[in-house]
């Protein structure tokens, strides 16, 4: 050891050897053999907290085609999904199309002239909160956005007018204009100039009171409302292959009873996903974003192993929900809340459980259970979960089950740092 070139060697060596043990402290101070992820709470309104059939399905209602020989343009007075009276007016006839736009100019001058003088009146502005219109300003044009990136398209003029209200009506509040005369001069002047223009030639009435909805397709007699319940899957089918056609002369219809039907065919499989008076819920995606609640009035199926027509009733009603007919469907026909764990952190392992019997001895009882890995300090432990829904990448599990159910001590808990990724995974491993 006397030779310098010796040392040095001898030298290096330590240096490397301590600069490694240093490198393998670090390493493993810093880093973990697991990956882990926190548990969750999913709730029974989260989307994919619910089992969703796919499926086509067909609106039926109980409807009265209005049918009327028209000459020059329609203009509907009511909206799809409105309520109107018997004899009451759903359409007007005009000469032109022309004609039908300055009428619609003219109701909608009507509007703003109407708003105008409500806030030109005395005391009816003044009064008001400024610091309470800035919020309803806030709000109001935060929901024109919301409608517009969300695409509902149909209520975004009705939104658009309340938001200039809201705006006239701060200008008056804070005295930067005193009334609005000089606008209700020009308006007025507008629509007297587009009345006398305009030809009318007549309308059309409501022959029953109900719902109007303004499109006529021809199922409106090829489904009966009165014998839906009674549908089998295989009339279904033959009902939606007939040709239907609409009278010519049809210029809208009513429907009688504001209760409607959506029925459909499902596999037999998937038959056994519903029961007679549960509830479900109702997504259209290309029709509206609206959801739907409903309740299985029947399940018709003619074997065990054959489809299935099911009939579900509707109480809702609106402009796009009028206009249904054949859509696409997704049915949520059950609803799941409890700890929501990723399928990457599911194993399964055998658990001993020892308990004392009803005659008072010890009884062991071994079981290959389902279950996770959860952190526990520096160790991870194996906790046995109930699942209540499961999908390809994740299982809902129940939040408190039956201690009689589990065979380890604890179940998985909210907010639990829960082992996702790992190599040779066990009760009790230490991985830090």
């Amino acid at each position: 050891m006397n030779s310098p070139l010796l040392r040095r060697l001898a030298a290096v060596l330590l240096a490397f050897l301590l600069l490694f043990y240093i490198g393998y402290q670090v390493y493993n101070a810093n880093y973990s053999s697991v990956q882990t992820e926190i548990a969750t709470y999913a709730s029974s309104d989260d989307p994919g907290a619910s089992e969703v059939i796919q499926v086509t399905g067909t609106a039926v209602r109980k409807e009265t085609v209005i049918q009327q020989q028209t000459e020059g343009v329609v203009t509907y007075v009511v909206k799809d999904g409105g309520k109107v009276a018997k004899n009451g007016t759903v359409a007007e006839l005009y000469a032109t199309a022309q004609d039908a736009a300055s009428e619609q100019k003219v109701e909608e001058l009507n509007r703003q002239i109407s708003q105008l003088q409500e806030l030109s009146s005395p005391g009816s502005t003044h009064t008001v909160d400024q610091e309470s219109l800035t919020k309803q300003i806030s709000q109001k044009l935060i929901s024109l956005l919301q409608q517009a990136s969300e695409g509902e398209y149909a209520t975004l003029n009705e939104s658009r007018e309340d938001l200039l209200y809201v705006l006239n009506q701060r200008q008056i509040a804070t005295k930067r204009v005193d009334n609005f005369d000089s606008r209700i001069a020009a308006l007025t002047s507008q629509r007297d100039a587009l009345s006398v223009t305009r030809q009318k030639l007549g309308s059309v009435s409501a022959p029953a009171s109900g719902l109007f909805i303004s499109t006529v397709d021809g199922y409106e007699s090829v489904f009966s409302y009165d014998d839906i319940l009674s549908l089998t899957a295989g009339e279904y089918k033959e009902k939606l292959q007939s040709a239907a056609a609409s009278a010519a002369d049809a210029v809208g219809k009513i429907c009688q009873e504001f209760n409607w039907y959506f029925v459909c065919t499902v596999s037999a499989g998937d038959a056994l996903k519903f029961q007679e008076g549960s509830s479900v819920t109702l997504s259209f995606p290309f029709a509206t974003t609206q959801t739907v609640p409903a309740v299985v009035r029947a399940v018709n199926q003619e074997g065990l192993d054959a489809e299935a027509a099911v009939v579900m009733e509707c109480s809702t009603m609106n402009e796009d929900l009028a206009r249904l007919r054949t859509e696409t469907c997704g049915i949520s026909v059950s609803q799941y809340s409890g700890i929501r764990v990723s399928q990457k952190a599911v194993h399964f392992a055998e658990v001993t459980k020892t308990y004392t019997d009803e005659n008072g001895e010890e009884v062991s009882e071994t079981r290959e259970v389902k279950g996770v890995y959860v952190m526990h300090g520096s160790e991870i432990r194996f906790r046995q979960i109930i699942p209540v829904y499961s999908t390809a990448s994740y299982v809902i599990c129940e939040e408190n089950p039956d201690p009689d159910e589990l065979m380890t001590s604890e179940t998985v808990q909210l907010y639990d740092e829960i082992v996702v990724e790992g190599t040779d995974l066990y009760d009790g491993k230490v991985v830090k």
